[in-house]
């Protein structure tokens, strides 16, 4: 089953959003233990703001999606959210997406609705899948109004920490050759000034990430 699919309401059921005030930003930055699950799985150290990432780096974020990717789609949840975790922080579409509805299900990691929302509204922002963004759009119009203001809060955090642009990774969309279906492409805009890595430096985002429960195509 595809993430749109998912019906939305069961989202803000299933968290059972605690009550905040306008002003509170609750712990939705970066927590410590997301700190530690990226230094194990990249022990390359990430470069400052704006600036070009290391080979080792460039390379261990790319194995990164890589194993995240596949883990997914054979349905190991906690396996792969580390490994997605890695790459969409720094920038990559489908990762952030489907973190986004890992944290919003469950899966492999405990539900977090501030989260799941954040990593979905960055994975829906600047050049990506009309499908990322047509769900996040779903999903937005149905967050009740008394929590706006802090999940607006929480998409500007996300957006700010984590978008393509602020890791120097650029996306792109294109055919799929000799088919009218649409391919999102996500590559670090640097990655020329380094040796071919084979494999690691293709984009995985040719077929549109399953989102579903096991057994559903």
């Amino acid at each position: 089953m595809r993430l749109c699919q998912i019906p939305i309401a069961a989202l803000l059921l299933a968290f059972a959003l605690p009550a905040t005030s306008q002003d509170e930003t609750r712990s939705f930055s970066t927590s410590a233990s997301d700190d530690d699950i990226e230094e194990i799985i990249v022990t390359a150290p990430p470069p400052e703001r704006g600036k070009v990432p290391t080979y080792e780096r460039v390379f261990q974020i790319y194995e990164s999606r890589r194993k995240g990717s596949w883990l997914y789609r054979q349905r190991k949840y906690e396996e792969a959210f580390p490994h997605l975790l890695a790459a969409a922080r720094s920038g990559f579409k489908f990762a952030q997406a489907r973190v986004g509805f890992l944290y919003q299900q469950g899966l492999g990691t405990p539900q977090d609705p501030y989260a799941a929302v954040g990593w979905l509204s960055v994975a829906a922002d600047g050049t990506t899948h009309p499908e990322i963004r047509n769900y996040f759009k779903n999903l937005w119009e149905r967050i009740p109004e008394a929590y706006v203001p802090t999940m607006e809060a929480v998409v500007d955090h996300y957006r700010e920490q984590y978008s393509s642009k602020a890791h120097r990774v650029g996306c792109d969309m294109s055919f799929q050759a000799g088919t009218h279906i649409k391919k999102l492409t996500c590559r670090f805009m640097d990655e020329g000034i380094y040796q071919d890595f084979g494999g690691f430096v293709q984009e995985l985002g040719g077929q549109l990430p399953e989102f579903g429960q096991e057994g559903e195509g």
